[in-house]
């Protein structure tokens, strides 16, 4: 049964991509108009076949190809659309398998109508208050993140610069469509006021000005009044019981000023009390604030901002585990730099709810065109620094005989200290350059400390620095090749790694690359190894079809301060994606 079950889907996948295959090779590039309305949609295909390596720690599977599949439609008529997203993940990639990310069905469907006055949608959303403090339903293929919720939302603009928002639904479980025999869900308001928007004139004297304002509230039935806990110290065999609170509210107030080329936002939110897995059932109120300021002008850009989180960790599900995205209703901003380097990639930052407290600032400078220094076309630099700490927490007095934390505050913390844990500190500086109109070089340096024992629970800090080169050469006018080269310097973890990648582009159809990671600095010889990857690409109208072969290091993926493990692998992989 197994095997005519992975058979069905093989040629299900095949036949789909097939289609869009032909699709894509007949360039349909536009919606497709049926009577008054339009059909649009998107289709997605990441497939891999899976080769054992043992020496990279790359596992054998039980099915070796495995694939993502999605197929989304939508109609449009006029204000009314309609939707729905198919998706196939039975046999997933398994780093989606890894974080229980399987199993296939209708994930999200929808009605929407909209107006100038009016927008109201019942079925499947996504969905953000302000900065995400206390809301934030989004989607991220990449990492598997799907926080969709189903429900009803109804958005109005009852007059110029004046936008409320509310709803109400169940947040998405992976492929668990059961929800009728679910006992939670989530609900919320947002209100703005953009008196920019409202007052023409605000706007035409260069100000902005902008203030809003939350209430997020999820309920989660609780099957017993008590729940058991068991003692944080070993040597103690009684049990703790605690009353669970079923409404768990938080709010949040922002605001934004601005005046040409200098804009000031903040955002606070609190939670109220809210025990659960992550922060092991004490009844502490959360908080969290970010500050951002931003000046710029002709030739110089200044960013700076501030988070702090405490017990900011908000889930529909209490007994949610936090290792994956599953049931998370907010979202901490990262705000430091995000990059695409490859080496210090599985020393990305993510952010933590329970407990940060942080700050970033970025300049952007380009020495002039046509000067010396600058040369003829400037040349761009770029210093970014960023540093977190975990926050100052001084334990309470126990109020159980166990003299465990669970049912109490926890601990206190003074607002703005920062704890004695280093968890990540960034110093970076780029140079770009456009020599002429052939060539252009990225230089860059960065200086990464990063606590591996508090953000992977593991080692100890580690310090890397690296050192990067970005190398184009534009042929002619569809023909460029590009070389991009990093050296991470570390005595730490896997120590010291080089890479290599060699690019070569025909616009705009074609691209093709060869690129190597080598660890060549660990301290295991028999560990030195080749991470090679060869990469190609054929892109016509919407339509991208890709093929990859090569080895993929374990460690972990990152995208906007969200992270998850990714597992060694080796093999061959396919893309397809298309829209219409």
């Amino acid at each position: 049964m197994a095997k005519k079950r992975k058979l069905t889907y093989l040629l299900g996948a095949t036949a789909i991509l097939f289609m869009v295959t032909v699709l894509g090779a007949s360039r349909l590039n536009a919606q497709i108009a049926v009577g008054n309305g339009k059909i649009s949609g998107e289709f997605g295909f990441s497939g891999m076949y899976y080769i054992p390596d043992s020496l990279i720690g790359a596992r054998a599977v039980e099915s070796k190809f495995r694939a993502n599949t999605f197929l989304s439609l939508q109609y449009s008529n006029g204000g009314f659309t309609v939707g729905a997203r198919y998706e196939f993940y039975l046999y997933p990639l398994i780093d989606f398998e890894d974080i229980g990310y399987k199993g296939h069905g209708l994930t999200n469907y929808f009605a929407d109508y909209r107006n100038s006055f009016i927008q109201v949608t019942a079925g499947t959303f996504y969905e953000q208050f302000g900065n995400g403090l206390t809301l934030r339903m989004y989607e991220d293929r990449q990492l598997g993140v799907d926080n969709s919720l189903t429900g009803a939302r109804v958005r109005i603009t009852p007059y110029k610069g004046i936008y409320i928002k509310g709803l109400v639904g169940l947040e998405r479980n992976n492929f668990d469509f059961k929800l009728d025999d679910r006992k939670d869900y989530v609900r919320g308001i947002d209100a703005e006021f953009s008196f920019s928007d409202m007052f023409p004139v605000i706007s035409e004297k260069g100000f902005t000005a902008i203030i809003g304002g939350n209430f997020v509230s999820k309920y989660e039935k609780a099957v017993d009044k008590f729940i058991t806990i068991y003692p944080h110290i070993d040597t103690l065999k009684q049990d703790a019981q605690i009353d669970l609170p079923q409404n768990v509210a938080t709010w949040a107030a922002r605001a934004a000023l601005g005046y040409k080329g200098f804009r000031l936002e903040g955002e606070f939110a609190q939670k109220e009390n809210d025990p659960n897995e992550s922060n092991q059932y004490i009844y502490k109120k959360g908080n969290a604030l970010f500050l951002s300021a931003t000046y710029s002008m002709k030739g110089l850009g200044v960013s700076a901002s501030f988070i702090r989180a405490d017990n900011m960790d908000f889930r529909s599900q209490r007994a949610a585990q936090t290792i994956t995205s599953l049931f998370a209703i907010n979202y901490i901003p990262a705000i430091n730099r995000q990059y695409s380097y490859q080496l210090i990639g599985n020393y990305g930052y993510a952010s933590q709810p329970n407990g940060q407290i942080g700050a970033q600032l970025q300049v952007n400078y380009q020495i002039p065109r046509k000067t010396k220094v600058g040369g003829q076309y400037g040349t761009d630099i770029t210093f970014n620094f960023s540093r977190f700490h975990d926050i100052d927490k001084t334990p309470v007095p126990m109020t159980d005989s166990l003299g465990t934390a669970s049912g109490t505050d926890g601990y206190k913390s003074k607002f703005f200290k920062f704890g004695k844990n280093l968890l990540y500190q960034d110093i970076g500086l780029e140079l770009s350059r456009r020599f002429d109109k052939h060539w252009k070089l990225i230089l860059a340096y960065n200086f990464i400390s990063y606590n591996l024992e508090l953000l992977q629970e593991h080692g100890k800090m580690f310090f890397g620095h690296n050192v990067a080169a970005d190398l184009t050469c534009k042929i002619n006018s569809k023909h460029a090749l590009r070389l991009e080269l990093q050296h991470l310097y570390a005595k730490e973890d896997t120590k010291s790694w080089v890479y290599a990648m060699l690019e070569y582009s025909i616009s705009p159809h074609w691209f093709i690359s060869v690129g190597d990671q080598y660890n060549y600095g660990n301290a295991d010889k028999d560990m030195r190894i080749h991470y090679f990857n060869v990469t190609g690409a054929f892109v016509t109208g919407t339509t991208r079809i890709g093929l990859s072969f090569g080895k993929t290091r374990e460690g972990i993926l990152c995208v906007g301060g969200v992270c998850r493990s990714v597992p060694a692998s080796y093999g061959l992989g396919l893309t397809v994606n298309t829209t219409f």
